[in-house]
């Protein structure tokens, strides 16, 4: 999304995408729903939203789990603070923001107010991240920066990514959305390959693998 007024701007717009989502869903797979036994998950009248840091204090506070100083979320805290959206909010789905700079790319808008975080989030639903996005840097000369601290690559290997930044960029920013862990946390399944069309595995990377083990299956 270019010439965004706010970061949170990125947030409302995901919002309303996955409501959209849900919301076909509900209307036209009632019969995919019923088969599975699940139900979609509970939505709020607005997604709830929390910062990272206040997210692990809260954990600390109901769990006597410490992960504060971590740079991340760990599983079980996703899982933890998705039943405390859901208990505190009635929404299965939260918004945890200001990941810290060091966990996020390059391109990623650090907080004016709060550097070493950033204008950054993930979108947790039942326990898992369904989606992440934030504030991009638009600035030429700030992303030149932020590559030559982080990598000890030279900047020509981004050019093909900086050129555009050269001629002037808006605010801007995105969101992508795991649609195969979307599919999974809906139909409660164990595994992502049973959402996915075409699931990894060692017989699809080595097809010389899968040759052998056919010529022994023969003999």
């Amino acid at each position: 999304m270019g010439f965004i007024d706010s970061w949170e701007d990125l947030m409302d717009t995901c919002e309303i995408v996955i409501r959209n989502i849900f919301s076909d869903i509900e209307k036209n797979c009632q019969k995919e729903l019923k088969m599975f036994g699940v139900t979609l998950p509970k939505l709020g009248q607005k997604i709830p939203r929390l910062k990272m840091r206040e997210t692990q204090e809260i954990i600390f506070q109901r769990t006597g789990r410490d992960n504060r100083k971590k740079p991340d979320l760990e599983p079980d805290d996703e899982k933890e603070i998705c039943q405390f959206s859901k208990e505190k909010y009635n929404s299965e789905l939260i918004f945890i923001t200001h990941y810290p700079t060091k966990k996020r790319p390059f391109y990623t808008f650090a907080d004016p107010e709060d550097p070493e975080y950033t204008l950054s989030f993930d979108l947790l639903c039942r326990g898992l991240e369904i989606v992440t996005g934030g504030q991009r840097i638009n600035k030429y000369e700030k992303l030149v920066k932020n590559i030559k601290k982080l990598f000890s690559h030279k900047i020509e290997s981004f050019e093909f990514y900086l050129q555009a930044f050269k001629y002037g960029m808006p605010p801007e920013g995105g969101f992508c959305l795991g649609g195969e862990r979307i599919v999974k946390q809906i139909l409660g399944l164990e595994n992502i390959r049973e959402a996915s069309l075409f699931p990894r595995d060692m017989l699809r990377i080595d097809q010389r693998l899968l040759i052998r083990q056919k010529k022994k299956s023969k003999r």
